[in-house]
């Protein structure tokens, strides 16, 4: 269980069950497809395949078949479930988001083999949070923490440690600087950070999930230059395919920037060479004012 958070809710509070091999077993034999096993548990898609290792008459992994009839879940109502799900949300929250009703929420939570909750007391709350607090101050710095483990330290405990980011298809991870309460930025938290904004998540969602402020998300995403045209929607959930679409369809791409090195930024002109962090910085403020005088 240390690898679980306490869900809070006006002072009462819920354990959730920890994810197993069992667990991503039965999803997957439910769902035939390794990225959706993944949303629907919160583990990344390198585990999900781990988990289908020398598993004996293991199914068939042919994707998920939406269920031929008019009430059928689709794929991206699972997505939502799940992440929601996972991130401590209500049945009645996820029902108000998916417009359905808490109980065809809960039913398909069960039938899917979702991990079930239990409710505790505020001291064993407490005590459970204090076990979470040792086993990750008790770790190696080199040890990369889990989410949960994480979420109970202090930004000064947090120094020199390195976190998963929470809710991710693939291995996303926060090393925080050892003298101070700044964090290193790789380019697997660059891209994931990127996505979410351009699903259009909610920049308190995402600030959630990398345990760091709303502030330093939307200070990070401006810097990247990932900030759709339009953020008047802000979403509690993110479809990775939505963010494909977005970037592909606006002919929007990666790419260096021509004076600080390892700076990179999203864009959609091939005539563009400067970030705007490089713009921003006074150490260049020469460098880039004689790139612009020879462009």
């Amino acid at each position: 269980m240390l690898d679980c958070a306490v869900i809070t809710r006006k002072d009462r509070f819920w354990l959730p069950q920890s994810v197993s091999i069992p667990m991503i077993r039965q999803v997957l034999r439910l769902t035939r497809d390794f990225t959706l096993t993944s949303d629907l548990l919160g583990v990344t898609i390198k585990e999900a395949q781990a988990a289908y290792e020398d598993w004996d008459k293991a199914p068939v992994m042919h994707g998920y078949k939406m269920p031929d009839h008019k009430k059928a879940w689709q794929r991206r109502e699972l997505i939502i479930l799940g992440q929601m799900w996972n991130r401590g949300a209500q049945a009645e929250e996820i029902a108000k988001v998916l417009k359905r009703s808490r109980s065809s929420v809960s039913g398909k939570r069960r039938s899917l083999g979702l991990p079930s909750r239990t409710q505790i007391s505020r001291e064993k709350a407490a005590e459970h949070d204090a076990a979470l607090r040792k086993s990750a101050l008790s770790a190696p710095k080199k040890t990369v923490l889990s989410w949960a483990q994480a979420s109970v330290l202090t930004r000064k405990e947090l120094r020199g440690r390195t976190y998963r980011v929470r809710c991710c298809r693939n291995l996303v991870t926060i090393t925080c600087m050892s003298r101070s309460d700044k964090i290193r930025w790789n380019e697997a938290a660059n891209i994931e950070c990127a996505y979410r904004y351009f699903a259009l998540q909610s920049h308190h969602l995402i600030a959630q999930d990398f345990l760091l402020t709303s502030d330093a998300i939307r200070s990070h995403a401006s810097l990247e230059e990932c900030i759709p045209e339009s953020r008047r929607k802000k979403l509690v959930y993110f479809i990775y395919e939505d963010a494909i679409e977005y970037i592909t369809s606006r002919g929007i791409f990666r790419r260096h920037c021509s004076v600080m090195e390892g700076a990179r930024f999203w864009t959609n002109s091939k005539l563009r060479r400067l970030s705007r962090r490089a713009r921003k910085s006074r150490r260049l403020r020469g460098l880039v004012a004689a790139y612009d005088l020879a462009a």
